[in-house]
């Protein structure tokens, strides 16, 4: 499947509403800039990347982390609708340096009725004592991990689970979803930088102008 490059804007901590479909075409980091008017950290999107691709994944979330989700923190609305935090208790870590007990942060939320509201399509709310793996992006302003929406919450009973078909990183002949994300920071895809752009190959000119006749030299004129 080929996937044609984009620009489009991931908020951290205050994620904007972007459809990620299973499978589909999202995203890339490049670079954090200040949205002054909601005071939310953006990451500027500017080259493909499939989240259902471990190696992307892997290389889009500056934590990846198995951890427990112990209690709903509340909801905070930045501008684009509501967001859920949750305290996730962290029990291994496969990139970065999250410890202890982690405020993580999620698209969506539920309004005054009760209604679920802003939750990207095929993705869902956390539930509180279930396990996850987490692919996140930290939020300074709001000190807490923003997942990536959809593929960045995958509900996993137990780093020991049976993951077929990941490789088999500890060599015991039984891969577990611990040698899967292993396997993806391992090998995860570098997304800091788009490829540069292919440099435009100049046309001639379909009717080029004559060559001008020259001038008769003062000297030959009798």
């Amino acid at each position: 499947m080929t996937l044609k490059r984009k620009t489009v804007l991931i908020a951290v901590g205050a994620a904007l509403a972007v459809a990620v479909g299973v499978g589909g075409s999202v995203l890339h980091q490049e670079v954090n800039q200040r949205n002054e008017a909601a005071t939310t950290s953006h990451v500027s999107l500017t080259h493909d990347a499939d989240f259902s691709d471990d190696a992307d994944l892997a290389g889009a979330a500056e934590d990846l982390f198995y951890g427990k989700v112990t209690a709903l923190k509340g909801q905070k609305d930045l501008g684009i609708g509501p967001e859920t935090q949750y305290a996730v208790e962290v029990q291994r870590v496969f990139k970065g340096d999250v410890t202890g007990v982690v405020v993580v942060n999620q698209q969506g939320g539920e309004d005054e009725n009760g209604d679920v509201v802003n939750l990207p399509a095929d993705d869902a709310l956390l539930e509180v004592g279930k396990r996850y793996l987490f692919a996140t992006k930290y939020n300074p302003d709001h000190r807490f991990n923003t997942v990536i929406p959809v593929h960045g919450d995958v509900p996993v009973p137990d780093t020991d689970a049976p993951a077929p078909g990941a490789p088999d990183m500890n060599g015991d002949g039984q891969p577990t979803m611990s040698d899967r994300w292993m396997a993806a920071v391992q090998n995860q895809n570098d997304l800091s930088t788009a490829p540069p752009d292919e440099e435009p190959t100049e046309e001639p000119d379909e009717d080029p102008d004559e060559d001008p006749i020259p001038e008769s030299s003062p000297t030959s004129r009798l």
